[in-house]
């Protein structure tokens, strides 16, 4: 039988990104926005593979992007290990998400949405991004290797289609 994964709010994990060195993320929510899906916050730091930072420093670390995706398969893939837990989650309440929506069943406009980590709604900001382009993540939920190549490459290499 399967080992059994559990993950927790507060857990961290530990990604090997060119057979040298290593880079983390902590799983800080779920966003009911996105599917209840996990939502991380990646650390911009790399380390030596040899190296074993304690939690307070990774997590005082300055944040690169957040996102989501799905941490159980990240696991079962061996993407990433889980390698430590810290109760300091960061402050949610300045996450902002975006996504484009061209198609909706009712009169609800096209364009940009944008909620904030922990709504329900997203709320609409027009055709255009404007400032949120710089203040905002893509609100998908990625999967765990598409995670991965962005913490690798620093940026998504899928194309978004806005």
């Amino acid at each position: 039988m399967a080992k059994r994964i559990v993950t927790k709010i507060g857990d961290i994990f530990c990604v090997e990104i060119d057979g040298e060195h290593k880079r983390y993320f902590q799983y800080i929510a779920n966003d009911w926005h996105q599917l209840n899906s996990s939502t991380i916050r990646v650390f911009k730091s790399s380390y030596p593979l040899d190296s074993k930072p304690s939690m307070d420093e990774i997590v005082s670390d300055e944040v690169e992007f957040y996102s989501h995706t799905v941490l159980k398969f990240g696991i079962q893939d061996g993407l990433w290990q889980k390698v430590g837990k810290s109760s300091d989650v960061g402050c949610l309440d300045s996450i902002i998400f975006r996504s484009y929506q061209e198609w909706f069943p009712d009169d609800t406009p096209v364009g940009w949405y944008i909620w904030h980590l922990g709504d329900v709604d997203s709320h609409y900001i027009g055709k255009k991004l404007g400032d949120y382009s710089s203040i905002s993540e893509y609100g998908s939920v990625f999967p765990p290797a598409w995670v991965v190549d962005r913490i690798k490459y620093g940026k998504w290499l899928c194309k978004m289609p806005y």
